[in-house]
C-alpha cells in the first residue's frame, strides 16, 4: 500500500507570535525534526507557566524517547498529555512532520488528567471508580459552577482494538458529561500508536482529560455522506478484530471491489477513502471505514463490524461545505471561537489530497482556528466513529 503524497502548500506569512493576553488559548507548532528544538519551540509559544494544561499532537517520526524527555523538562509542573498522529492540524492548515498543540489557560480553565493503562486488562468497576474519582476532584477545583461547562478529551491507542468497548465505559462513568476525542495514528503504517501522559508515551492505553471552564463550548461531529441504494450484507466476519472474511457470502475484497467498480490490485488507502461504506442505526448513518486489505482476502475495519451487518455505499455531499455548515452551526451557539479542537479521520485528508481539495480543506481549517490532528478513529459520547470531524469549538471567555 502506497502512502498518498503530501503536496499541501502551507499558507505564507502568518504570524506565529503568541497573543499578548493572559486569558486565550495560545496556540503552536513545530516543524523542526530534532525533538529538542521542537519541544524548546513550543514552551516559548504556549507559557506553560500560565497554562492549566498542554495538549500535543506529535508525528510518529519523531524519536519519541528523546521528544518525551524533552518536553518533560520543558513543561515541568505542567499538565501535559499528547498523542501520536496520522497527520497534524495546525494554525497554518494542514500540517506533516510536525507537533503541534494548544494550551488552556489557569484563569479560565480547571483541568484533571489520567491515564488509563493495559485497556485489555482493566474492568468496568476499575474504569468506573478511576475516573469518577477524577469527576469529583474535577469539581471540587471547578471555576464554572453552573451546569453544563464540563467536558472530557480523550486520546486513545489507534491500533488497540478497544475503543468501543472503552468509550462505553467512560460515557457511564461520566454521567453525561460531553465526551469527544480520538484516536492515536501512526501515519499510514498502521504499526504503533501512542498516547503521552506524566512524561512518557504508552501504547495500550488512554488518556482522559476534564475540563472545566468558564469558556462557551460547542461539541462538533459528523461526516459529509448520505445513503445510495446498493447495500452488502456482512455474511461472516471476525468481530474481535475487526475483519470481515465474507461479503454476500463470497470473499470480503472482491466481492467489495465488484459493488465499487475496482480490481483488486487498486486496493489501498486512496481507494478504501474514497469508496467508503456505511451502517444505519435507527435514523443515524455511520460511515465504516476500511483500514486494509489482508493476503487471505479479507479486509480490516477500523471501526466496530459484526456478521449480519448491512452495509450501504455512501455517497459524497461534500466535504468543506459539510464543515463549514458545522461552523456555522457552532457559532451561532457560542460566538467566536477561540479554537476548534479536532479529530480528523485520515481517510478525509486522503480523500481531499486525491480530489485536490486539500489546500482548501486547509485554509478551511486555518480560517476557523482548527488545531488537531488526523486519526484512526474518532470519538463522541460513547461512539467510536470514522470518516468524521469531531471536535470541539471553544468561545470566548465569559466574564
Amino acid at each position: 500500500m502506497q502512502e498518498p503524497l503530501r503536496q499541501v502548500k502551507l499558507v505564507e506569512g502568518l504570524d506565529e507570535k503568541p497573543k499578548l493576553s493572559l486569558d486565550r488559548i495560545q496556540t503552536a507548532v513545530s516543524d523542526s525534526f530534532n525533538p529538542r528544538d521542537a519541544a524548546l519551540e513550543l514552551a516559548r509559544k504556549l507559557r506553560p507557566d500560565e497554562a492549566a494544561c498542554v495538549v500535543f499532537f506529535c508525528s510518529p517520526r519523531y524519536d519519541l524517547k528523546v521528544l518525551s524527555a524533552a518536553l518533560q523538562g520543558h513543561f515541568v509542573g505542567t499538565t501535559l498529555i499528547g498523542c501520536t498522529t496520522a497527520g497534524e492540524i495546525s494554525q497554518r492548515g494542514l500540517t506533516e512532520n510536525s507537533i503541534t498543540a494548544f494550551s488552556l489557560p489557569k484563569s479560565h480553565f480547571a483541568v484533571e488528567a489520567m491515564l488509563l493503562n493495559n485497556l485489555a486488562f482493566l474492568s468496568e468497576d476499575q474504569v468506573m471508580r478511576s475516573v469518577q474519582d477524577r469527576v469529583y476532584a474535577l469539581e471540587k477545583r471547578a471555576i464554572a459552577m453552573a451546569p453544563g461547562q464540563s467536558f472530557a478529551f480523550t486520546l486513545l491507542d489507534g491500533m488497540s482494538i478497544r475503543e468501543e468497548i472503552m468509550l462505553g465505559l467512560l460515557a457511564d462513568a461520566l454521567g453525561g458529561m460531553p465526551l469527544l476525542g480520538g484516536s492515536a495514528g501512526d501515519g499510514l503504517d498502521f504499526g504503533d500508536t501512542y498516547v503521552y501522559h506524566a512524561g512518557a508515551f504508552h501504547g495500550n492505553a488512554a488518556v482522559l482529560l476534564l475540563v472545566n471552564t468558564r469558556c462557551p463550548f460547542r461539541v462538533i461531529s459528523g461526516h459529509h455522506f448520505g445513503p445510495s441504494t446498493e447495500k452488502m450484507v456482512v455474511t461472516k466476519a471476525d468481530p474481535e478484530r475487526r475483519v470481515v472474511l465474507e461479503i454476500n457470502a463470497e470473499p470480503a475484497a472482491p466481492e467489495y471491489c465488484r459493488i465499487m467498480g475496482l480490481s483488486l490490485d487498486e486496493l489501498n488507502a486512496s481507494t478504501f477513502a474514497l469508496n467508503p461504506l456505511g451502517v444505519r442505526f435507527g435514523e443515524n448513518l455511520y460511515v465504516r471505514s476500511i483500514q486494509q486489505v489482508n493476503d487471505d482476502l479479507s479486509l480490516t475495519f477500523f471501526c466496530a463490524i459484526d456478521t449480519g451487518i448491512v452495509l450501504t455505499k455512501l455517497r459524497d455531499v461534500g466535504m468543506i461545505e459539510h464543515f463549514q455548515a458545522m461552523m456555522r452551526d457552532a457559532h451561532d451557539a457560542i460566538g467566536d471561537t477561540q479554537v476548534v479542537i479536532g479529530a480528523d479521520c485520515i481517510h478525509r485528508l486522503i480523500e481531499a489530497e486525491e480530489n485536490g481539495t486539500a489546500k482548501a480543506l486547509s485554509n478551511t481549517y486555518r480560517k476557523h482556528r482548527v488545531v488537531g490532528f488526523n486519526t484512526y478513529g474518532e470519538q463522541c459520547d460513547g461512539l467510536h466513529l470514522n470518516h468524521s470531524f469531531t471536535g470541539i469549538a471553544i468561545g470566548e471567555p465569559q466574564y
